[in-house]
């Protein structure tokens, strides 16, 4: 049953904003989008449910919330953390909530507008939410069982990635041979996976890792990956991808693991039994 009031799915880029549009629909939800217009997000059909607004532009975006009488906010889609770092007009709203943060990273930032949400009566609610067909259980989803480096690489790399999440620095480490080969940070993820790659190509079997804090607040900001990872994977020589059980989203994760699979890339699901039963049956999806 939906929980009385309406939402409203704060809208950045990518194909997350779409999916939990769709299974609110699904839902029984009536939701609208408020779209970024910094970020690279388009309503797809949805311009009747299409609010376009400016990131900068808090007060506006508070007072459209109440004018539409808002009760649940979902926070979906990709919006660049560079955007900071750019000469843009921020209003009062804006500059007095980024006043109050202890720093510019994402989770002060994002914890100062969920108080500002919550003063007037609105609740941020989990992404998991409405993106449970994205989460996957732990295992091996592609054919080659992994060698003992790569096991170990795999269990470094994701202690490494919790502990930059942990940080506030980024999600994702790039290791080999139990190096850490590069961090992410607010180049993001393609770039990073680039960078790794640079250093690793002529061996080729870096492993690329990323995980969310060790106690992540899922209304803001859980880890994504999705088949264009794959393709940067691809083109700078990494060769694996490990990410943390119920805690990462994959977008359309039946075309991620046979893209994977087609180009001799492997990718795991680090859960609670850790490394040992990564090289057990392949997993199998069967639900999506």
């Amino acid at each position: 049953m939906v929980t009385k009031g309406k939402l409203a799915i704060i809208a950045g880029g990518g194909e997350l904003p779409h999916i939990g549009m769709q299974e609110a629909l699904a839902a029984g939800e009536d939701p609208i989008f408020l779209g970024l217009i910094e970020s690279d997000f388009s309503p797809r059909g949805h311009e009747s449910r299409t609010i376009p607004v400016h990131i900068t532009q808090v007060g506006k975006i508070l007072k459209t919330i109440q004018k539409e009488k808002i009760s649940r906010v979902l926070m979906l889609g990709k919006v660049r953390k560079d955007l900071l770092f750019q000469k843009l007009k921020f209003d009062l709203k804006a500059l007095s909530i980024l006043a109050k943060t202890i720093n510019r990273n994402d989770y002060p930032i994002f914890l100062a507008i969920a108080d500002e949400f919550e003063a007037m009566g609105v609740r941020v609610i989990s992404q998991k939410i409405y993106l449970k067909s994205l989460l996957l259980p732990e295992g091996r989803y592609t054919p080659k069982k992994f060698t003992n480096q790569e096991l170990k690489d795999i269990v470094f790399g994701m202690d490494y990635a919790e502990k930059m999440a942990d940080l506030d620095i980024g999600q994702m480490v790039v290791v080999n041979d139990e190096s850490v080969i590069a961090v992410e940070a607010v180049e993001g993820t393609d770039e990073t996976i680039r960078r790794g790659g640079q250093y690793t190509k002529k061996k080729g079997d870096a492993v690329v890792c990323k995980s969310p804090k060790a106690k992540q607040d899922e209304r803001f900001d859980l880890p994504t990956i999705g088949i264009h990872t794959f393709q940067v994977m691809l083109e700078s020589g990494c060769k694996t991808l490990c990410i943390r059980e119920g805690e990462t989203l994959v977008v359309n994760p039946k075309e991620v693991i046979e893209f994977a699979t087609k180009h001799k890339l492997n990718f795991c699901v680090l859960g609670k039994n850790g490394s040992k039963v990564l090289n057990g049956n392949q997993k199998k999806i069967t639900s999506i």
